[in-house]
């Protein structure tokens, strides 16, 4: 049977997966996630995907992020340029009731999802996808079950529990264990940041 998956979209997940074990962050529970989800991803779904190819105002901010890191060496700023080419065919949206957290946040952010139940390929045992924020916005408190892999492509500050605030960098990655509480927030310049999530069986 015949891929419905793109080139584009291979090259994207090849160089994600480089991206992650080229960083030294990557070793023992990220190491194991991501092997598990990238072992996953080898077989593509047979289902189609749903892009959506829309934006919204905040998607201003894109190429501002995207500047700093297309400049890194490796497969960080490779990975820059791959997500660029997938990026037009996303449906970026905000977040399921961001109005609760007030108009600066509303206004102010944007996920998509590339892969999962929506997005460029359907599927059940990975989720991916993106959040972009104006500077100056903070993500607000969350959590989810699914373990999760942050490749932060942008300056930024994350928090987990009540753990102080860090910056990754350009290239670095968060990792956060089932349901921790997480947070995100932007300074000067946007953030940009991919995520995975492993979906699959055996979550906890």
């Amino acid at each position: 049977m015949m891929s419905l998956r793109s080139a584009d979209f291979q090259q994207f997940l090849t160089l994600a997966e480089a991206a992650i074990s080229d960083s030294p962050n990557a070793k023992g529970p990220v190491r194991v996630a991501a092997e598990r989800m990238f072992t996953a991803l080898q077989a593509p779904s047979a289902q189609a995907g749903r892009s959506g190819s829309s934006r919204l105002p905040v998607c201003r901010h894109l190429e501002v992020a995207l500047e700093d890191v297309r400049r890194q060496p490796g497969p960080i700023g490779a990975l820059a340029g791959a997500f660029a080419a997938i990026e037009p065919q996303l449906n970026w949206q905000v977040r399921a009731g961001a109005e609760t957290h007030g108009e600066q946040f509303l206004n102010n952010h944007a996920n998509a999802t590339i892969a999962g139940s929506e997005g460029l390929e359907i599927r059940s045992d990975v989720r991916i996808g993106v959040s972009l924020l104006a500077p100056q916005t903070r993500y607000p408190d969350h959590r989810h079950p699914p373990e999760e892999i942050y490749v932060v492509l942008s300056e930024g500050q994350w928090r987990q529990g009540s753990d102080q605030w860090h910056k990754p960098g350009i290239g670095g990655l968060v990792y956060n264990p089932p349901n921790i509480v997480h947070a995100m927030r932007s300074e000067e310049r946007p953030l940009l940041a991919l995520w995975f999530l492993w979906t699959g069986p055996d979550n906890s």
